[in-house]
C-alpha cells in the first residue's frame, strides 16, 4: 500500500484525526471484492486491494476515511481457476451474506455519525454492487444519512488518456496493483509459463485473464491513472450525496 493512503485508512488513525476528518467531511468509504483467481501474476486479494486504493485516492481528494477492505464478495457456487489451478478462490458467498456484513457495517458508521456511506467494489460485477446497494439503502433509511454502491470503473469510459476499462487480470487490473502494490505483482511468471504477444485474451483460456494482454498493455503509469482518475469520479458523486443531505 502507498504510504500517502495511511492519512485516510480508519484503523490507522487516532481518534482526534478521525474526528477532524469526520467534521470536515463525513464520508466513510467500504471497499469490498473477493478472494479469487486473478492471474498467476497478481495476489488473491486484488479486487478489495485495487479497491482500497481507489477509495484512498477518493478519500484523500474529496475528504473522508477509507475501511479496511472487505474481501467476502459474491463468487457463487465454484471454486474456479483455469485448467490445474482450481482450489484458490474462496467461493460460495451468498448475497445475503454479503448485505448482512455491509449493513453491519454500514449501521455502525451511520451511529458514529459519518452521513455518506460508499461501497466501492472491485469485484466488478453488478449483483455485488447492488447487494452493497440495498444494505446501505437499509442502513441509511432511518437516519440523517445516504450513500451509494458503485463498481470502480463504472463511471469511467476508454478514451486516449486511460485506453481500457474494467477486466479481470487483464491491463486494467494488473495496472492497478503495479501502481498500488507493486512489490506484489509479478509479470515475469506469465512469461515462465507461456504468454504470448496476444492482444487480448479470454476468460476461458489457460491463464484465466479476460481483458487485454498485460504483458503489452500493463504499467505502473496506467495504474496510476486508473487508481487516481475513479478516485476522482467516486469522491465527486460522494460529495454531490454529501451536498444534497444539507
Amino acid at each position: 500500500m502507498l504510504s500517502q493512503y495511511e492519512r485516510v485508512c480508519y484503523e490507522l488513525l487516532r481518534p482526534e484525526q478521525v474526528k477532524a476528518i469526520r467534521q470536515a467531511a463525513p464520508i466513510a468509504y467500504v471497499p469490498a471484492g473477493s478472494l479469487e483467481w486473478h492471474g498467476l501474476q497478481n495476489p488473491l486479494g486484488t479486487d478489495s486491494l485495487k479497491a482500497h486504493a481507489i477509495c484512498c485516492e477518493a478519500a484523500l481528494g474529496g475528504g473522508g476515511v477509507v475501511l479496511p477492505p472487505f474481501y467476502q464478495g459474491l463468487l457463487g457456487q465454484g471454486n474456479w481457476g483455469p485448467d490445474g489451478w482450481d482450489g484458490y478462490t474462496v467461493g460460495y458467498n451468498q448475497e445475503a451474506t454479503l448485505e448482512a456484513a455491509v449493513e453491519g457495517i454500514a449501521r455502525a458508521l451511520v451511529a458514529s455519525g459519518w452521513k455518506v456511506i460508499v461501497g466501492v467494489t472491485g469485484h466488478d460485477v453488478a449483483v455485488q454492487r447492488d447487494a452493497m446497494q440495498r444494505a446501505i439503502e437499509r442502513a441509511t433509511a432511518e437516519a440523517p444519512a445516504g450513500g451509494f454502491a458503485i463498481m470502480e470503473g463504472e463511471l469511467h469510459q476508454p478514451g486516449e488518456n486511460i485506453p481500457v476499462g474494467m477486466d479481470h487480470a487483464g491491463a486494467w487490473e494488473t495496472s492497478c496493483m503495479m501502481h498500488a502494490y507493486a512489490d506484489k505483482v509479478d509479470l515475469e511468471t506469465l512469461r515462465k509459463h507461456g504468454l504470448g504477444d496476444e492482444e487480448s485474451l479470454q476468460m476461458s483460456g489457460p491463464f484465466g485473464i479476460g481483458g487485454k494482454n498485460p504483458l503489452k498493455h500493463a504499467s505502473a503509469e496506467l495504474g496510476r491513472k486508473i487508481v487516481e482518475k475513479m478516485g476522482e469520479l467516486i469522491a465527486g458523486k460522494a460529495r454531490q450525496a454529501l451536498d444534497q443531505l444539507k
